[in-house]
């Protein structure tokens, strides 16, 4: 007699935090701890996981022994519900079957009249031996949550803010030998800058926010990177011509227009002096807009080029 065995879809288990430190004024750092990690999918780069954090009454959701029911039992609790948001594994740390997860959480204070969301006041007041849930890979699923893939290009356009950090210094750390590119970020001020070693080949520049409009210095820069000029009305920026006026997440593994973009992954486009460049750019809304339509509208990337994604909005809270 045969058995078939169902791979699991997700891990979902509770986690304790092991460890926390400050890494900046904008940054957290928290090491969660589960035996359940054992089973912790690890695909590098951009991997997204997710955070399930005591609801208002301080309780977590129950753990259902099926795990396509844990969304709809979620989702049912109403005003009770758990928060839950998505975040980027920063590192797995293994030694035997201890195995942690380590994930950096962007805080702030309140924010021109908006009070810090959950996750952001959890990361500021988290403590060691503190529980969570969490929603991950498991090692034999297909769950995935990776977008990066330059599928064979070697000139890599990376970008992104504070919340794209943790993707950054994974990607940076798991790029195989061979590549080049610009890497840009943007940060709330100077003692936000953090220590994510470039490979060689790469230039690195950080831009601190400090008082300025989301996303409008390291636009600029990344236009004079690329031999454009300075924009010069950036709330038009935007509005420049484009058939990709749609949420802001499209990559050849997930357009928000619903196109299948799979096959596009492979193309090239012959004769274009971009045509090995592959972009990476992800962070506030506006930004990723506007950067998105300077590659595809103006410079004629092919879409399968690039992978723009929108993590939050300006003024919108942040969902799961």
């Amino acid at each position: 007699m045969t058995t078939e065995t169902i791979a699991p879809s997700v891990l979902i288990t509770e986690a304790e935090v092991h460890s926390v430190t400050r890494l900046s004024p904008a940054f957290v750092r928290v090491e969660l701890a589960s035996a359940a990690f054992v089973d912790l999918g690890e695909d590098g780069y951009d991997t997204r996981f997710k955070v399930v954090l005591p609801g208002p009454t301080g309780a977590l959701p129950t753990i259902p022994p099926v795990p396509e029911e844990y969304y709809s039992a979620l989702m049912a609790a109403g005003d009770v519900r758990s928060p839950m948001r998505t975040y980027t594994i920063r590192d797995v740390v293994r030694d035997g079957d201890d195995v942690r997860l380590v994930v950096d959480f962007v805080v702030h204070e309140e924010v021109g009249g908006h009070a810090p969301g959950p996750a952001c006041r959890w990361a500021l007041a988290a403590r060691r031996g503190d529980v969570i849930q969490v929603v991950a890979p498991h090692r034999r699923s297909s769950y995935g949550g990776t977008e990066f893939d330059p599928a064979g290009r070697t000139h890599l356009l990376l970008i992104g803010d504070e919340t794209a950090v943790p993707a950054l210094g994974r990607i940076l750390a798991d790029v195989g030998p061979g590549h080049t590119g610009g890497v840009f970020v943007e940060v709330p001020t100077a003692a936000d800058i953090l220590d994510l070693p470039a490979p060689e080949g790469f230039e690195m520049q950080w831009f601190p926010r400090n008082d300025a409009a989301y996303g409008r210095r390291i636009v600029q820069q990344v236009r004079r990177h690329l031999g454009l000029p300075p924009a010069t009305d950036f709330e038009a920026l935007p509005e420049l011509p484009s058939d990709l006026d749609i949420d802001v997440w499209e990559t050849p593994r997930y357009s928000a227009a619903g196109e299948d973009l799979e096959e596009q992954l492979r193309a090239r486009s012959v004769g274009h002096d971009l045509e090995d460049t592959y972009a990476w750019i992800a962070g506030e809304s506006w930004m990723v807009k506007a950067l998105r339509r300077t590659l595809v509208t103006e410079l004629g990337l092919d879409r399968a080029q690039v992978a723009f994604m929108g993590y939050w909005r300006e003024g919108v809270p942040m969902k799961a």
